[in-house]
């Protein structure tokens, strides 16, 4: 067989002999200084000159000669080993030579009689065949033979890195990281690679099938003696405005920062606190990327809803900054996704807030919250104006002007029905409070301003809250503002009247209707003119009757009939009827208890003695004074009965 692997037999006869002995070499041991001849015999078959198909046929035998004779190859490993390295052209015939040194050194786990020249060989293929198969079997020699590799791992770390920043072949990235895991692992990663390291895996970990190993792996660099300066390092990444456009790699920094510190699975040996590595989270938004934002968001939420009672003033004043540079981003680059995490971001302190968890600036972050008012819920806004009452009190510089402001957002140029009253209450509240010695600065700055247009409110629980306060303000008023309130209710009292009946649907008996707020207005006239009796000035309790009578009047110059006009008209006229005058013709009101007290400021012309004494003359009896039941009729009877007091009642 050996002469028929001489030259002078002819190529294409060589190459059927070279394959002949391929299958002898694995299933046969050769005799001693056999393979030396049949190397000898196929040597020139692997010069340049030959065609491909015979350099194929003697790397094939070579690997075979490998594969089946093994350990009695000895010191001839080496020669082999030199034969695939220096192998010219050196990068042709990768694949093959790939193999030989594959089963030259059981893929890589072996490397006898190699050991002074594999580090350069590992440099060298990295060059010229830097493929997932040599990665293969570049991971076993890391795990097996990494004392070997010292001298140049920085190298092959960089070199690996490089190929995943530019390779889009996924099987490629999985092989370079499981190297970078051995490296990891059975070596130590030099310093000088950590960089490169760090931002290799920062971009990687944005591809959602690497995320998890990316992240094993820098839990494992973290947990070495380099953490500390892993965790430096990916903040000065987020910090240098030379990476301010690579948002993946802003992205990575991040997340395995904030994974890293306070994530689910943190290290506790980590000594770097939210304090030290948050501003890094604030300089990584100098370039608006809804990608980094979302990421920051994701990753300071974790923060705030693990730890959120445990931060101090100095972190909570640099969350704020990132979540008001969030708000600002929103405006211009925010998609839905990521205006509804920063919303629930702010949800998530104001939860914090309201269990006494918060330690930072109120202030601050309520002023955040007002700046996004329309944006936020319901609750949102109402804790914020909550907050913001508590300030509007004597004993704060610029109170009633704070008053006035919150009316002016919340109120009036606020829709929500629920925000509005809550304002209400608030301001009735600081009336209440505030009144004995500030009424008339109350009424000037928040009250006219804000209510003097009420009537033409489209919301009827607002114009309900809102006449009842004004009624409950003018009740006890005794100044010249007094007129002003009363104009208002009058206003509202007559805004259905003049505009036409408002019908409320029959059928519907829990539907509330329209007028709802001109009974509010009218009841409450009734109570002022009761409590006006008897104070000062007189003019103020006059006023109010006319007020009164000229609505009823009203009621029938516009055939207003429905039920609840009927029940409005009834409540005046009980009333009017509970009044009394005595021998010196002062006024006076019989309450529901049967106290008859007269006024000292009021008397009255001849008409209301007339009314006392010929009270029991009527000539229809008061329980006939109901509202009608029929739907569009007013009941005849009480419409001469309403008719006989108007003709006979006057002061």
């Amino acid at each position: 067989s050996l002469q028929e692997l001489h030259p002078d037999c002819g190529l294409s006869n060589r190459i059927r002999v070279a394959n002949h002995v391929c299958d002898l070499a694995k299933a046969k041991k050769f005799e001693e200084h056999a393979v030396e001849a049949v190397w000898k015999a196929v040597e020139d078959m692997l010069t340049p000159e030959q065609p491909p198909e015979a350099r194929h046929a003697v790397l094939l035998l070579l690997r075979a000669i490998i594969q089946g004779q093994g350990e009695r190859l000895g010191p001839l490993r080496a020669f082999f080993f030199k034969v695939i390295r220096d192998y010219q052209p050196s990068n042709e015939d990768l694949s093959d030579r790939l193999e030989v040194f594959k089963a030259l050194t059981e893929n890589g786990k072996d490397i006898t009689y190699l050991e002074e020249d594999i580090a350069g060989f590992v440099l060298l293929w990295m060059d010229i065949g830097l493929t997932a198969d040599f990665l293969h079997v570049l991971v076993n020699l890391v795990k097996f033979n990494s004392c070997y590799l010292d001298q140049n791992v920085s190298i092959m770390v960089q070199k690996i890195c490089l190929l995943c920043n530019w390779t889009t072949a996924s099987t490629d990235i999985e092989v370079a990281l499981q190297v970078l895991d051995a490296v990891v692992c059975y070596n130590c990663l030099p310093s000088d690679s950590l960089t490169v390291f760090i931002i290799t895996l920062c971009r990687t970990v944005n591809v959602k099938e690497f995320c998890e190993s990316c992240w094993k792996l820098m839990r494992k660099v973290l947990g070495t003696h380099l953490g500390h300066s892993a965790i430096y390092t990916m903040c000065r990444i987020m910090e240098e405005r030379a990476y301010m456009e690579d948002s993946p790699l802003l992205r990575g920094a991040v997340f395995f920062v904030g994974m890293a510190l306070w994530g689910a699975h943190r290290l506790p040996a980590l000594k770097n606190t939210p304090t030290l590595v948050l501003p890094s989270f604030y300089k990584a938004m100098w370039c608006a990327n809804e990608m980094v934002s979302y990421e920051i968001v994701l990753s300071i939420t974790r923060l705030i809803k693990k730890y959120g009672k445990e931060l101090q003033v100095v972190t909570w004043d640099i969350l704020l900054g990132i979540i008001e540079r969030l708000l600002q981003q929103i405006q211009s680059i925010g998609s839905a996704e990521l205006k509804s995490i920063v919303y629930e971001l702010l949800t998530t302190v104001e939860e914090l807030y309201e269990q006494n968890g918060f330690h930072g600036s109120s202030d601050k972050f309520f002023s955040l919250v007002e700046k996004c008012a329309d944006k936020r819920p319901d609750a949102s806004v109402l804790t914020l104006i909550s907050y913001r009452a508590q300030s509007i009190q004597p004993a704060k510089d610029g109170w009633i002007q704070s008053l006035h402001r919150l009316m002016e957002k919340f109120f009036r140029n606020e829709s929500r029905s629920v925000i509005r009253i809550k304002v209400l209450h608030i301001l009735s509240f600081v009336l209440s409070t505030n009144r004995q010695l500030y009424e008339e600065e109350l009424i000037e700055v928040a009250v006219i301003p804000h209510l003097s247009g009420i009537a033409e409110d489209r919301d009827l629980a607002v114009r309900r809250q809102a006449t009842q306060l004004l009624v409950d303000l003018a009740e006890s008023c005794s100044t010249h503002h007094f007129t002003s309130l009363l104009d208002i209710i009058e206003r509202v009292g007559d805004t259905h009247t003049h505009t036409g009946p408002l019908e409320v649907s029959e059928r519907d008996p829990t539907a509330e209707s329209p007028m709802e707020d001109v009974r509010t207005a009218i009841r409450g006239l009734l109570e002022i003119l009761q409590s006006k009796l008897y104070s000062l000035p007189a003019s103020h309790a006059s006023r109010v009757y006319e007020l009164l009578i000229g609505h009823l009047q009203l009621h029938y110059k516009n055939k207003y009939s429905s039920a609840v006009a009927c029940s409005i008209r009834l409540q005046v006229f009980d009333f009017l009827l509970m009044m009394r005058t005595d021998s010196l013709h002062r006024l006076g009101f019989l309450s529901k208890d049967g106290v008859l007290r007269f006024s000292p400021y009021c008397h009255c012309d001849m008409g209301w003695v007339h009314l006392h004494t010929v009270h029991s003359k009527l000539p229809f009896p008061r329980g006939t004074l109901v509202p009608t039941q029929s739907g569009n009729h007013r009941d005849e009877l009480n419409a001469k009965h309403d008719k006989w007091l108007l003709q006979n009642v006057s002061v």
